[in-house]
């Protein structure tokens, strides 16, 4: 079973890597855009992030 665990993560890893270095019409890449500014790329994701909480905790709730 940790053969297909270990399998599995290295499937998961590729497909990251090839999302993150495909390049859009534009020639850049997601990776590009993250090097180039990082503050503004984690602040992106702290707020959506916060907006998955607060989307779930609104479902829980009603």
């Amino acid at each position: 079973m940790s053969h297909f665990k270990s399998f599995m993560l290295g499937v998961g890893v590729s497909f990251a890597v090839y999302y993150l270095t495909k390049k859009a019409p534009d020639g850049r890449s997601v990776l590009d855009d993250i090097l180039d500014n990082p503050g503004d790329f984690a602040q992106r994701a702290k707020y959506q992030v916060i907006s998955d909480v607060v989307e779930t905790v609104k479902e829980k709730i009603s």
